[in-house]
């Protein structure tokens, strides 16, 4: 131990005299990270869920590799070790396999079509890495309610972090810059997404769960998460957000309603406190009413709600462009990983590196780069995921089991209804957390089953 110890703190001073203390710790925090998956695989998986919340780019190593990247290779060869050297199996549903395998094969017979073939490729990997291979991470990890949990904390968790990150970087652009900004913490586009997801989380927290720690840890990341959404000032996962939150209250009962609806005002209460005191005095509450005013298009001038009007137009023309193509290529597409405009006023298709904007809709862009089948086998794919949350919803009858799969569920509609105005696929984290949602809901419905399977054989007993 002590030899450890000494090494450790040897190669640290090393490191110091060389300038390479960054490297250090990146390596010592992958050490740990493979360690932990080495011996306990579900805990090692944690450090990917807080990682995808809170992707931070390694510009140090001169790439543009993401942390969150870095400790998904770490899982995967751990993984693919256990599967081999174990021999334990992938359980891997058919009915998810599918559509997926449906959508990769189809996605690389239109690499013949494609003018970038780098692109083409590029994006074929993050299907495999996604819908393959972080899928069966995922279904492996949550087999048990007590994993799916643990995700569950881990998930308020970096959600949360996640939040502070967004709301500090407002607060020193506002200081800085003296003016309002949008922020997008870590993620970029896809960060409103994740910020609505935390608060789904943290909402069913408090409203299904029990334990004294994990409800004051919802209760505090609830409007924390509030406030970040609106700073994000993204009105696509703003709106998703409340088409869920709509959703849900359908789903369940008289009483449970009441119980949201108290647990929405005292987060909108909590949400008006920190209004009133400039965030507890660290800037004035006109740059927040800025954001209030961008997120919800009210109290703008003319001039505001006439730009505003015309993004909205070239979204509209851009879905339209995007149908064009597919009309126009029916069959493959143009070319997996190809549609990226390079101006969304001329609508002209640009080098997908140097491209200012997708789509702004995951379907549309599916079926513009691969053509019907992969557009198709997507839709399915979302479905399916979506009609085994709602069953795990409606089938469970354990209140925590219940409640993990409202959330889930919820979250996967975020990204669901979000991507009608948004394109996730090229966001690795995005991309993930939608088909990580998708995996838990499916687990969480199989558990579900297990359990009432279990409690109609003790009551035949």
């Amino acid at each position: 131990m002590y030899a450890g110890f000494l090494a450790v703190l040897l190669l640290y001073l090393v490191s110091i005299f060389l300038g390479w203390e960054f490297y250090y710790f990146l390596f010592l925090f992958c050490a740990i990270v493979f360690t932990v998956s080495l011996v306990r695989f579900e805990v090692g998986f944690l450090f990917v869920l807080l990682t995808l919340a809170n992707p931070y780019l390694l510009k140090e190593t001169g790439t543009h590799l993401h942390l969150s990247e870095l400790v998904l290779i770490i899982i995967f060869v751990v993984f693919l070790g256990r599967v081999f050297i174990l021999r334990e199996k992938i359980d891997f549903p058919r009915e998810f396999l599918v559509p997926a395998t449906i959508l990769i094969l189809i996605s690389v017979i239109s690499l013949a079509v494609a003018r970038y073939y780098l692109a083409g490729i590029q994006q074929l990997v993050r299907y495999v890495e996604i819908l393959l291979a972080f899928f069966a991470v995922v279904l492996y990890t949550s087999r048990t309610e007590r994993n799916v949990y643990r995700m569950f904390i881990a998930l308020i968790i970096g959600g949360g972090i996640a939040s502070i990150v967004g709301i500090s970087q407002f607060v020193t652009n506002a200081i800085e810059l003296r003016q309002t900004t949008r922020v997008f913490g870590w993620l970029g586009g896809g960060y409103g997404a994740l910020i609505a997801s935390t608060f789904i989380l943290s909402l069913c927290a408090l409203w299904y769960m029990r334990g004294t720690a994990l409800k004051i840890l919802a209760f505090v990341t609830l409007p924390v998460s509030s406030v970040a959404l609106l700073l994000s000032q993204t009105r696509a996962w703003i709106g998703a957000l409340l088409f869920v939150l709509f959703f849900m209250m359908l789903m369940e009962r008289p009483g449970a309603r009441r119980k949201i609806l108290l647990i929405a005002g005292a987060a909108i209460g909590l949400l008006i406190v920190l209004w009133q005191t400039d965030l507890f005095g660290l800037l004035h509450n006109d740059f927040l009413a800025g954001a209030m005013q961008g997120a919800f298009r009210f109290g703008q001038s003319q001039q505001e709600h006439s730009l505003n009007d015309f993004s909205l137009f070239l979204r509209f023309n851009a879905w339209l462009k995007a149908v064009e193509l597919f009309v126009t290529h029916p069959i493959l597409g143009i070319g997996v990983g190809n549609v990226r405009f390079s101006s969304y006023i001329t609508l002209k298709l640009g080098m997908p590196g140097e491209g200012v904007g997708y789509v702004d809709n995951q379907y549309l862009q599916v079926f513009a780069e691969a053509g019907a089948i992969a557009g198709i086998a997507w839709i399915l794919y979302v479905y399916r995921a979506v009609r085994a949350g709602i069953k795990g919803v409606r089938s469970s009858t354990d209140p925590r089991l219940h409640g993990l799969a409202a959330a889930f569920l919820g979250c996967l509609l975020i990204y669901a209804v979000g991507s009608c105005f948004w394109v996730i696929s090229p966001e690795h984290e995005s991309f993930a957390f939608m088909i990580l949602y998708a995996g838990l809901s499916i687990n969480v419905c199989r558990l579900v089953h297990s359990h009432e399977l279990k409690e109609g054989s003790q009551g035949i007993k």
